[in-house]
This record gives C-alpha cells, structure tokens and sequence, in this order.
C-alpha cells in the first residue's frame, strides 16, 4: 500500500537503524526506497527484511527535493510517504494511516503532527498542524506552515504526479513550497490524524544547517512571484519569510535571529516579537529551551 522514500546522502551508517526501525512497524504493507544522492560511500543494505527495500544510487547530486522526486517516480505503490534517515515513524504510522485509508476512501492527503527532539538541548516538544482541514488553504498557508515537513505527510502518488513533485531547482523551503501547491490543486483532499506518528531529531549547531541564508531567500522570492495575488497574501507572508529566515539562526544558536525579530516587531508593534528579539540577544539558546512550552 505504502511506498516509503527515503533519500540519503553521506549517512551510510543511519541506513541500518532506519530499516531495522521500519521492520518494527505493526503492519508491513510497504517498500522502501533509498535514494542515494551520490554520497561518498555508497549507501548498501546487506540484510533481508519484511518487506522489500530498492536502493537508487544518482550519478551526481541533485539535492534532497529530486531525490524524493525520484524515488516517488519509482515508487510502486497507491500511497507515498517521505523520511529523512535520521527521523523514524512510530512502529503504529502504517497501521494508523491504512485504517484512515480503508474508512475514508476519498482522502488523497494525511497529515499528522511530530514528536521533534532537540538532541543537544534533551528536550522534545510536539508540533500543532492544523486539526480543521478546511483551514488547509493557500491563504492560512502563507502565513505559517501548519502542516508540518515530508515526514509528516501521506499522499497518494497520483497527486503527486499531478502537483509536478518538489521544485528540484530550490534549495531550500521545497518541502514548504510543495505543501502549496498541493493545498492549491482542485483534487485536494485531505485528513488529520491527531497522534504524533513521526520522531524527528533536531541538532543545533550542525555543520549542515548554515547561516547563509541566501538559497531561502531566493526560494522566498520564488513562492512570492508564484504564490502571492493579494495585499494581505504580501502581508502575511512578509512575516513568514522573517520566521523563516531567523530560523538557521535560531538553530545555529546565532544572535542573528534578533535582527529578523526586530524588524517583525517593527512592521507589527507585536510585543511578543519585540520580547524574542531582546531574548535572543541575551541567550538563543533560552528562546530554543521555550520551545517546550510552546
């Protein structure tokens, strides 16, 4: 029922607990489909599992978003689903989503909400998507994400074909500007599952997480040429991209983060931006710990 795409790069050692995490799944109606964006080492699996694992090695790199898009194109099953090789599914995901599935034959999308753990800090919070579906809309979109990333999503292959996949050519927010033009397509259908189906695994301070904000900018300004029509999508979407750029700040534990608060607080006269922004300048790590309480 379930193809389950997984791409992978330079992380040859998180395949083995990825998998033996999925063999742990109530119900194994599914694949899994590595896609190995030309790392160093060569992504190998050696063992044998309850259900049948492809691994497909790309010639050159082509970046997480192409990676999905191909493993989606090979996927051979109605249902996809997305998980990055450090993040894992609750062992009941497959089930929970089959029972939705089997009661709800109309629905295309499912999206539940994660158990995110902030590795360094040894805390974990929950996220809140939104639980009204018809709050699923290009409009409630562009001011926040509540939705949630890959991981915490299930669609059917065919409306990912229809949708174009992810944008291969951004290099940042594709996962987000995906979600947009899945909630703009006429055939969207979509269900909420309230329970946390999905771990995912926060570190702040890794290499890969850069303060050179300059891909997300140039993702931001091509989700405002395709995706803002109105003066309030302009609105709301300029304090999204803020939120959006403080954030590797935030997660490298920068002050930097303060200056994109501060001009939120500016443009809003919010105090809780003006409040953010004068913590962050005291102690990112403190605005990282209220992450628990939020």
């Amino acid at each position: 029922m379930f193809s389950i795409i997984v791409p992978s790069y330079n992380r040859q050692a998180e395949i083995p607990a990825l998998l033996d995490s999925l063999n742990q799944q109530t119900v194994k109606s599914f694949e899994v489909i590595i896609v190995d964006d030309c790392s160093r080492e060569p992504v190998t699996v050696t063992q044998s599992y309850a259900f049948d694992c492809t691994v497909i090695r790309n010639a050159q790199n082509v970046g997480a978003a192409e990676s999905r898009n191909i493993g989606a194109r090979q996927a051979r099953y109605e249902w996809l689903l997305f998980l990055d090789d450090d993040d894992r599914f609750v062992n009941e995901k497959c089930a929970v989503l089959t029972e939705v599935i089997t009661q709800h034959p109309e629905v295309n999308f499912i999206y539940h909400p994660a158990h995110c753990v902030m590795v360094n800090e040894g805390f974990s919070y929950q996220t809140h998507p939104y639980t009204d579906t018809g709050l699923l809309t290009l409009d409630h979109l562009l001011r926040a994400n509540k939705i949630g990333g890959m991981p915490m999503i299930a669609l059917k292959k065919a409306l990912f074909l229809k949708v174009g996949g992810l944008s291969a050519y951004l290099r940042a927010l594709e996962d987000y500007e995906f979600l947009l033009k899945v909630v703009s397509d006429q055939d969207f259908h979509p269900f909420y599952v309230d329970h946390a189906l999905t771990r995912c695994t926060f570190h702040t301070k890794r290499a890969s997480v850069s303060t050179n904000t300059l891909y997300t900018e140039q993702a931001i300004e091509e989700i405002k040429t395709r995706y803002v029509r109105t003066a309030q999508h302009a609105t709301d979407f300029e304090l999204n991209a803020l939120y959006m750029l403080a954030y590797p700040h935030m997660m490298n534990l920068s002050r930097g983060a303060a200056r994109y608060y501060a001009i939120m607080f500016r443009k809003t006269g919010q105090i809780k931006y003006g409040i953010l922004a004068l913590l962050t300048c005291l102690s990112p790590q403190l605005v990282i710990q209220m992450k628990r309480f939020m």
